[in-house]
């Protein structure tokens, strides 16, 4: 675990045990971070007699009550609902969640496709801290008042098309005209410091900043911001999965950025996200391919029906140096220097090597990240959708068309 992950994982840590939720790690065999998971609970699909399955093979698995597991009103059938199971009374004795999950394989004993969901899965973590944002916000020098990439001239006639962002909420009473269009969850920061400026949380500004970035490629569209990670900077896959289905039926929104994302378990599909285009198949999901500089898959992003947006640098010739990559990636476009709005206030530095300056920001920030790579990638397709209309892989299309193929390196969408 090296410095930085340690530190941003220890924030969340703390913060989900605040709400009685046990984060964890698990680890490769070479000592490095594998994954990070809710402790002492397994995620299902409740399909097939899955549920049955798993509690057979593991006997004392129980069901955690459903008023946990579903949104309010959700009316789904098994098939499409995501259940979680207790292990924490397994006949076998106390076992954390990698070692139960080797149990039930062990005991099902049937070989797995490798298109096949697991059996079970751990309750993976998602994160919109490392894994997105390569680094924490900086102030960009000469205090720009206007974003970077800028924003682009409206259509001459666009249909009107809303952008969901799942995030950590929208800052109030923001000056800046480009937000226009843009509202959602409100993100309150605070408490005021001796300096008369308002403190800054370690998450906060983040949906904020990927709003405006996604409204300078998307100025004809409405954009929602939600709060889904304005706790930690993380969240369980069955929370975040059930809180986008929220936002998808009550809002109808034709394209989702998901600026965050998991390591699996054993590299396999996240099962939670493996719902999404059954469910709602008339909309796109954008997805950040994340900041490890791996070509491990990092999901949703790493699903084919989902579009994977990897980060270049400023040069936009290059693949930005913190930027995950490999066949499943299928975009990618700027992440290093985009300006945009951001939180006023005094921000501390949580992370080596900077923790723990503190600076002042303005309304604005200079931020890295396929974080903001990918919420850039939501606006062009939202624009196309707005502009001709169509379905998501109408947008999808019109996004990889527009990109160039670079030996070396991929689809490259320059701005």
């Amino acid at each position: 675990m090296d410095a930085v992950f340690e530190a941003q994982f220890r924030a969340i840590q703390r913060r989900m045990a605040a709400r009685g939720v046990t984060a964890e790690v698990a680890w490769t065999p070479d000592g490095q971070v594998d994954y990070v998971y809710e402790a002492d609970r397994l995620l299902v699909i409740d399909e097939g007699g899955n549920m049955g399955r798993v509690r057979e093979l593991l006997p004392g698995a129980e069901v955690v009550p459903e008023d946990r597991q579903r949104p309010e009103g959700d009316d789904r059938q098994p098939g499409n609902t995501t259940m979680l199971l207790s292990i924490e009374n397994l006949e076998d004795g106390r076992r954390s969640v990698p070692e139960a999950l080797d149990l039930l394989e062990e005991r099902d004993g049937r070989a797995r496709g490798e298109d096949e969901p697991p059996l079970a899965s751990p309750n993976h973590v998602l994160h919109i801290t490392r894994l997105c944002p390569a680094v924490e916000p900086e102030v960009p020098s000469g205090m720009p008042a206007q974003p970077w990439p800028p924003q682009r001239a409206p259509a001459e006639k666009a249909g009107r098309i809303l952008i969901g962002i799942v995030d950590t909420g929208i800052l109030e009473d923001l000056p800046h005209p480009w937000l226009a269009g843009v509202g959602g969850d409100v993100e309150r920061i605070g408490p005021v410091l001796p300096s008369g400026l308002a403190h800054i949380e370690q998450f906060q500004g983040h949906g904020t900043f990927a709003a405006g970035v996604a409204r300078c490629t998307a100025p004809d569209a409405d954009v929602y911001v939600a709060d889904h990670f304005a706790e930690s900077g993380a969240e369980r896959e069955n929370v975040i999965i059930n809180k986008i289905i929220r936002l998808v039926r009550d809002l109808r929104p034709q394209v989702v950025n998901l600026s965050a994302g998991t390591y699996t378990r054993n590299r396999w599909s996240s099962l939670g996200f493996s719902l999404f285009p059954h469910l709602f198949p008339d909309v796109l999901l954008v997805a950040a391919a994340g900041n490890d500089g791996t070509s491990r898959p990092f999901y949703p992003a790493a699903f084919p029906w989902a579009l994977a947006v990897g980060a270049l640098g400023p040069d936009q010739n290059h693949r930005a140096w913190f930027s995950n990559h490999g066949p499943w990636v299928d975009v990618y476009t700027l992440g290093e220097g985009l300006v945009n709005a951001y939180a006023t206030g005094t921000y501390t530095y949580r992370e080596p090597p900077r923790r723990p300056a503190r600076q002042d920001f303005a309304g604005m920030a200079r931020w890295d990240g396929t974080s903001f790579s990918a919420p850039l990638v939501a606006g062009i397709a939202a624009a196309h959708l707005a502009a001709h209309g169509g379905g998501p892989e109408d947008a999808r299309r019109a996004v990889l068309d527009a990109a160039r193929q670079e030996r070396g390196l991929g689809a490259v969408l320059r701005l």
